[in-house]
C-alpha cells in the first residue's frame, strides 16, 4: 500500500512539475520568438506529433498489462515499435522536402528531419519506460522526465539566444529525447534487450490499434488549425491562433491530466464489482465539470491579461480567439471521460468512429471559416465542440444506455456556477479597469476573489463537490 501511495505521489509530481516547467519554458520562448517563427515550427510539429500517435501502437500498454512477461515478449514489443517508429521516421525524412514545398515554407524541410530523429530513438525509450511503469518505479520516471524537460528547456533557450530561431525548438526537443534515452536506460529494471523479435506482433498491436487511432483523431483536432491555416494563411496567423488555443489547452489540460490516469481503472473496477458504470460516469463527469467549467468561464473573461502575463504583449491579438475557444473547451469537457467509458465497456470501434467524425467536423470548420478570419475559425471551433457534445451524448445513449436527459440535467449546477463565476470575474475586472488599474492588477484581483465565489456556490447550491471540498478543508485547517 505504501509503495502504491508513493507511486501515485511521484506520478502526480511528475505531471504537475512538468506542466509548470513547460509553462515557464513557454513564457520565455514566447518573448524570444515572433508569431511568424512560432507559426513555422507549429506547422511542422503539428504534422509530426499527429503521426507520433502511431509509433508505439500499444506496445507500452501491452508490457504494463501482460501478466507473465518474458524476454521474448519484451523483444517482440521492441520489434513492433522498431517497425512502426522507424518506418514513420523514414517517411518523415523522405517527405520533408515535399511538405516544405506544399506549404511554401522551406525551413519545414530541416525541422521535419530534425524531429524525425526522435522516431528512431523512440523504441529504446518507450520499452524501458513501460517496464519502469510496470514495476511502479515512478520515482525513477520522475527523474527521467525532469532531466528530459530541463535539457529541452536549456538547449532550446540557449540555441534561440544564439540565433537558431525555430531550429532551436526542434533541436531542443530532439536532444532532450537523447537525454531521456540515456537516463531511462540507466534506471531500466534488469538488462535491456536490444535485439528485437518479430513474433506475435498482431497480439501486441491489438492492445493499442483502436486507442492509437482515437488518439490520432483527438490530437488532430487541436493540430488541424496549424496544418490548414499554414497552407491557406500565413505563419503569423498560425502562431497567433496556436497561442490562443494553446492557452486554453494549458488551462484545461492542467486539470484533466491530473484525473485522466485514474478514470479508466475506476470505471473498470465499477464494472467488475457489478456497479452502475453509467452512474459512475455521470458522477465523475459532473465532478470534473464543477471544477473545470468555472475555470474556463473565468479564462474567457480574463484571456487578455492572462496572455499578457504568460506570453507578452506581442501575443495580445490572440486574446479574442482564446475567449471564444474557452467555450469550445467547455463543450469538449462534458464528455471528456467518454474514452475510458467506451474502452471499459468494450466499444473501441465506436470510440474510433466518434473521434473520426469529430476530427472531420473540426477540420471542416477551420477550412470553411478561415476566409472570414481567425475569429470566424474560433467560432467554427465552438460549433464543432457543440457537435462533439451532441454526437457523444447520442452515441453513449445508443450503445451504453446512458440516460441522456438525466445526464444533461445533472449539469445544471455546473452551468449555474460557471455563469456566476464568469459574470463575477467580468464585473471585477471591468471595475478594476474603470479605476485605471493595470490589466495585470485586475487579473490578480479576479484570481484572489473568484476562489471564494466558487466555494460559496459549491456549498450554497449543494453541488456534489461539496463533500470532497469539505474533506479537503477539514484536512487542511483541522476540524
Amino acid at each position: 500500500m505504501v509503495s502504491i501511495r508513493l507511486a501515485v505521489l511521484y506520478s502526480s509530481a511528475t505531471r504537475y512539475s512538468m506542466r509548470f516547467l513547460g509553462l515557464l519554458s513557454t513564457m520565455v520562448i514566447a518573448r524570444l520568438l515572433t508569431p511568424e517563427e512560432i507559426g513555422t515550427f507549429a506547422i511542422a510539429s503539428a504534422i509530426v506529433m499527429v503521426m507520433s500517435e502511431f509509433r508505439l501502437l500499444g506496445a507500452g500498454a501491452y508490457l504494463v498489462r501482460e501478466e507473465e512477461l518474458t524476454d521474448n515478449k519484451i523483444q517482440s514489443a521492441l520489434g513492433l515499435t522498431v517497425l512502426i517508429s522507424w518506418g514513420l521516421g523514414g517517411f518523415i525524412w523522405i517527405a520533408s522536402p515535399f511538405v516544405a514545398d506544399f506549404y511554401n515554407v522551406p525551413p519545414i524541410k530541416t525541422i521535419f528531419r530534425i524531429l524525425s530523429i526522435s522516431f528512431f530513438l523512440a523504441p529504446f525509450v518507450s520499452i524501458p519506460s513501460a517496464l519502469l511503469t510496470r514495476s511502479f518505479s515512478f520515482k525513477q520516471l520522475f527523474i527521467v522526465k525532469l532531466a528530459t524537460t530541463l535539457s529541452n528547456i536549456g538547449v532550446t533557450v540557449g540555441l534561440i539566444l544564439l540565433g537558431y530561431s525555430y531550429f532551436g525548438l526542434a533541436w531542443g526537443y530532439t536532444l532532450s529525447i537523447i537525454v531521456e534515452l540515456l537516463v531511462v536506460n540507466y534506471y531500466r529494471p534488469g538488462p535491456m534487450l536490444w535485439i528485437p523479435a518479430f513474433s506475435k506482433l498482431g497480439e501486441i498491436a491489438g492492445f493499442g490499434v483502436y486507442t492509437s487511432l482515437a488518439s490520432f483523431f483527438k490530437r488532430g483536432v487541436v493540430t488541424a488549425p496549424d496544418m490548414i491555416i499554414g497552407k491557406i494563411g500565413t505563419t503569423a496567423q498560425v502562431g497567433l491562433f496556436s497561442r490562443g488555443l494553446g492557452f486554453i489547452e494549458f488551462v484545461s489540460q492542467t486539470i484533466l491530466r491530473g484525473v485522466n490516469p485514474v478514470v479508466l481503472p475506476y470505471l473498470a473496477e465499477v464494472k467488475r464489482t457489478g456497479g452502475d458504470v453509467n452512474d459512475a460516469y455521470t458522477r465523475a463527469s459532473v465532478l470534473l465539470g464543477g471544477i473545470l467549467w468555472p475555470i474556463l468561464s473565468v479564462a474567457s473573461v480574463v484571456s487578455l491579461p492572462a496572455i499578457l502575463l504568460f506570453f507578452g504583449d506581442q501575443w495580445l491579438t490572440a486574446a479574442p480567439y482564446a475567449t471564444l475557444l474557452a467555450y469550445w473547451a467547455i463543450f469538449r469537457t462534458v464528455h471528456w471521460f467518454s474514452t475510458p467509458l467506451l474502452i471499459a465497456r468494450g466499444f473501441e470501434k465506436v470510440l474510433v468512429a466518434k473521434e473520426g467524425a469529430i476530427f472531420i467536423a473540426h477540420f471542416a470548420a477551420v477550412a470553411l471559416a478561415f476566409p472570414f478570419g481567425l475569429t470566424a475559425v474560433a467560432v467554427g471551433f465552438v460549433l464543432a465542440g457543440a457537435f462533439d457534445c451532441a454526437l457523444t451524448t447520442w452515441l453513449l445513449a445508443k450503445y451504453i444506455g446512458l440516460n441522456a436527459s438525466g445526464f444533461l440535467r445533472s449539469w445544471w449546477k455546473n452551468a449555474a456556477i460557471a455563469t456566476i463565476c464568469g459574470a463575477s470575474s467580468y464585473v471585477i475586472y471591468q471595475t478594476a479597469l474603470t479605476l485605471n488599474w493595470h490589466e495585470l492588477w485586475g487579473l490578480s484581483l479576479v484570481a484572489v476573489v473568484l476562489p471564494f465565489v466558487w466555494l460559496g456556490l459549491v456549498f450554497g447550491l449543494k453541488h456534489p463537490l461539496r463533500p470532497e471540498v469539505k474533506s479537503i478543508l477539514n484536512a487542511t485547517v483541522g476540524r
